[in-house]
């Protein structure tokens, strides 16, 4: 695929994936109470789960750009506007901690995947994400299916090791999320780098 593009995409999810979601506390709160080792199960499960998402999503992409190249960039122009909006959303957003500890029960490698699984399968959100995100790193003159299957293993790759790396500083983590100061600049920073990467991905004409 377009080199260009897939740097682009891969900086740009890089973003996104580095910021504490749903399915990194669950990871990092597995991790505090079973363990890096178990938590891994956990991240299986988001991955596995995110597998399916780009699947779908991607299935019903490679309908849009065999019927219409109208339609397909229209989808990127709104991919560019909801790049923008997490940005705003970041930036307006208040640092809060949600609490996903609880008790130290020992949990199965099936119970901790499958709520991982559950995490990501259970946001309808994801499936809109991929199909309004994955276009805008779409180059129409190329094979769609490789593109997308580039696209879709640098996702993994990238989403999987973000979680590894929470994992891991699991405690550090922890204390982190309680300095509201620190979160509030990390949503200030990301939320101002997503906004710059939708405007730039704006001007990019691939006709």
């Amino acid at each position: 695929m377009n080199t260009t593009l897939w740097l682009s995409f891969a900086a740009t999810f890089a973003i996104l994936a580095v910021t504490p979601g749903p399915s990194v506390l669950l990871a990092t709160a597995n991790s505090m109470n079973h363990g890096s080792r178990k938590a891994v199960a956990t991240i299986l499960g988001d991955l596995s789960a995110n597998t399916l998402q780009i699947l779908l999503a991607s299935l019903g992409l490679a309908t849009i750009i065999t019927t219409s190249a109208s339609v397909f960039n229209a989808i990127k122009w709104v991919g560019v506007a909801y790049l923008i909006y997490l940005g705003i959303s970041k930036l307006l957003s208040k640092a809060g901690t949600n609490n996903l500890l609880e008790g130290k029960r020992e949990k199965t490698f099936f119970k901790l995947y499958s709520e991982g699984f559950l995490m990501s399968a259970s946001n309808p959100k994801a499936i809109v994400f991929i199909a309004a995100f994955f276009p805008l790193f779409i180059d129409q003159g190329l094979p769609f299916a490789p593109q997308v299957i580039a696209l879709g293993l640098t996702y993994l790759v990238i989403d999987g090791i973000c979680l590894l790396t929470y994992v891991h500083f699991a405690d550090r983590l922890k204390r982190y999320l309680e300095n509201h100061e620190k979160v509030n600049l990390q949503n200030k920073i990301i939320g101002s780098l997503l906004v710059f990467s939708g405007m730039m991905l704006s001007l990019v004409n691939r006709e």
